[in-house]
């Protein structure tokens, strides 16, 4: 058999197969090994944004504009938590640098990967790039504002009146309630520039995220492409989303989301072997492999629910999570792969095949941060 039909064959089947097999510990420097791991993601562009992730079919992949955006900011978090780590400053710095001078001229980010062609401005990606120069900011690192100022422009003046943005720069052309993501950091550049436009744009949309939930907790248009089942990543996604730009402007419509979708997801995670990657609008799986890369981001929703509420389910369901999402994370082997996370598991589930992506690793680093924080 070919190796591309292989892959495929393995890609179909272990989309329907779950390995019961499982490593019975998470690694004591998990959060160490991630945050260097990012760092070789860094080196591996000639620290020209960090690369889209390593692929066992082709090595690593050119710099990627949108997680580039976000994977800065677990760098300063991390330094800042150390208290010794100018280098991670300094590539934090040269990324939010990097993302300026690929910014679009009409202030967007472009979609996709960096690979010498320019891709139209798209919105998820523009507004997570919009999260790196703000926490660059917050910091107290100038040089930003200006093309913080221009992203954040470019996310107003392409929202539509019922709170959607124009489908010419949406990813697939369909609106997405994980655009709540966004709105998020709209709220941030409201919150830093005194904007009362961009508090509303952003207020518009979560409410319209907010109305796309059934009562039962799911959401209709929380999918990548038009058909698809939400997957537990952009479930994360959406709810991260409505819970930090809860924290910001108390919005009880916006908590009271987050916790009816974590309510049944925190069930499903709890009677599951692993959390199935993706979901009907009955809550039933439609796949039997795990989207590890949603799994991390989760226990970092669960521990920041907690820590927002207080409630203690929040905190006992979070720590899981996270650690079975650490449990799988690379601890030997080829520096190209030790301390990532495949964005499936199996590794040639459907979610990112034969990958380790680095938002993946990014969400995991994030997530330990608020475990290290919070549970010990």
């Amino acid at each position: 058999m070919k190796v591309t039909n292989l892959i495929a064959t393995l890609v179909r089947d272990g989309a329907q197969v779950v390995s019961k097999q499982r490593p019975s510990d998470m690694n004591p420097n998990a959060l160490e090994d991630a945050i260097e791991w990012l760092c070789r993601t860094h080196d591996a562009t000639g620290r020209q944004g960090s690369s889209k992730g390593y692929s066992l079919l082709h090595g690593w992949l050119p710099a990627y504009p949108e997680t580039t955006g976000y994977v800065l900011e677990v760098l300063l978090w991390h330094a800042l938590r150390q208290g010794d780590r100018q280098d991670l400053v300094d590539r934090a710095k040269e990324m939010g640098d990097w993302e300026v001078s690929v910014q679009s001229p009409d202030g967007g980010i472009m979609e996709g990967e960096l690979t010498g062609t320019h891709r139209r401005s798209v919105i998820f990606n523009t507004g997570q790039v919009l999260h790196g120069w703000m926490t660059l900011t917050e910091l107290g690192h100038s040089g930003y504002e200006e093309a913080a100022r221009r992203d954040a422009r470019f996310l107003m003046v392409n929202m539509q009146k019922d709170g959607t943005w124009n489908s010419a720069v949406e990813y697939g052309e369909i609106p997405h309630t994980y655009n709540t993501r966004v709105a998020w950091a709209m709220l941030r550049y409201a919150a830093d520039t005194g904007s009362t436009e961009a508090a509303e744009a952003a207020s518009r949309h979560l409410n319209w995220a907010v109305d796309q939930q059934l009562d039962n907790g799911w959401f209709q248009r929380c999918f990548f492409k038009a058909g698809m089942p939400p997957s537990t990543h952009a479930l994360a996604y959406t709810l991260r989303g409505l819970l930090e730009s809860y924290a910001i402007v108390g919005e009880q419509s916006w908590l009271r989301a987050v916790e009816r979708t974590s309510e049944t997801m925190s069930e499903l995670f709890e009677s599951s072997f692993l959390l199935p990657a993706e979901f009907d609008a009955n809550w039933n799986p439609t796949a039997r492999h795990a989207c590890l890369t949603g799994t991390a981001q989760l226990g970092g929703v669960w521990l920041r629910l907690y820590q927002i509420t207080n409630d203690a389910q929040w905190l006992r369901v979070g720590a899981n999570a996270v650690e079975q999402a650490a449990s799988y994370q690379e601890r030997s082997g080829s520096s190209t792969r030790r301390g990532a996370i495949a964005g499936s598991f199996p590794i040639w589930g459907r979610y990112a095949p034969l990958q380790y992506p680095n938002w993946a690793t990014r969400f995991l680093a994030e997530s330990l941060i608020l475990y290290r924080d919070l549970c010990r």
